[in-house]
């Protein structure tokens, strides 16, 4: 008897200090292959003008808005990507429940700290959501030591082509 149960859909979770080049990799992938990417910085950033909360009880409400907007994509398509800096206590939390629907499969994304605070430094802050100096020191060192059951692990310590990152993520494809 062939099951009635339809596939799950996947969610693709880019994990990643600040600066690491989740956003570029999402990009690149919805670019070439058309795997839809969501930005959640720019998300945030759209969300945030409406919010009156702040601290903790915005992060969590933000947590929210991301998942929202994850079953909303998901309703059109089979498979989506997302970034997560994996440095907050409720991303386990949301991860937990992502899993209940979806099949998640997370990619980590390295790079060193050096070389993630000069990308920091050097890109446009107004497409960013805006962070102290502390704050992304602090949300970076707790992101390097997140150790989840990587299903991929690209290095973009020295930004590889394209190509290279492509072949990468193709191994992970369902």
């Amino acid at each position: 008897m062939a099951s009635t149960i339809p596939e799950r859909k996947t969610v693709f979770i880019l994990v990643g200090p600040k600066g690491s080049g989740k956003t570029h990799i999402g990009a690149l992938l919805e670019k070439e292959i058309g795997l839809k990417f969501l930005s959640v910085e720019k998300l945030g950033l759209e969300n945030s003008k409406r919010s009156k909360l702040t601290g903790y009880e915005r992060v969590k409400e933000s947590f929210h808005e991301e998942e929202e907007e994850i079953d909303r994509i998901l309703a059109q398509e089979d498979a989506m990507t997302f970034e997560a800096t994996g440095s907050s206590e409720y991303f386990f939390t949301v991860l937990e429940r992502l899993r209940s629907k979806y099949n998640v499969k997370l990619i980590r994304i390295f790079s060193p700290l050096a070389a993630c605070y000069r990308r920091i430094k050097q890109r446009d802050a107004n497409a960013h959501l805006p962070v102290s100096e502390e704050m992304i020191k602090t949300i970076n060192e707790k992101a390097s030591k997140v150790a989840l059951d990587w299903a991929l692990t690209i290095d973009n310590s020295d930004q590889p082509p394209a190509e290279q990152i492509i072949a990468f993520f193709k191994k992970v494809l369902p």
